[in-house]
């Protein structure tokens, strides 16, 4: 199932279809997109339910890291954690699927 959502998943990028126009990556720098300049916003991504999963697993360490260091940093760890699983959360809610009888 795939989402045309943000991308900052661990693990395996998600598929990025290259459409040059609208890569933010390479902004006219050469001609396919960089995946390790891969930008949140891009409209090139699209995720699939395994890299939302792996988003929140990765949510959920950041959370326990959390736990064990100092203030900010502690605080900076939490947000990135509520991020993570603010872009799996979208991608739950605009992911589209199958239903049903329908393939």
């Amino acid at each position: 199932m795939l989402s045309r959502t943000a991308s900052a998943s661990p693990g395996p990028p998600p598929a990025a279809p290259s459409k040059r126009d609208k890569a933010l990556c390479h902004r006219g720098l050469k001609d396919t997109p960089s995946l390790d300049q891969c930008v949140p916003t891009c409209a090139n991504i699209a995720r699939t339910d395994q890299h939302a999963t792996g988003l929140r697993r990765r949510a959920t360490a950041l959370d326990q890291q959390a736990g064990h260091v100092p203030g900010p940093l502690g605080e900076r760890l939490r947000d990135n954690a509520t991020r993570l699983r603010d872009l799996a959360d979208t991608h739950h809610h605009t992911r589209i699927s199958l239903q049903d009888g329908t393939a």
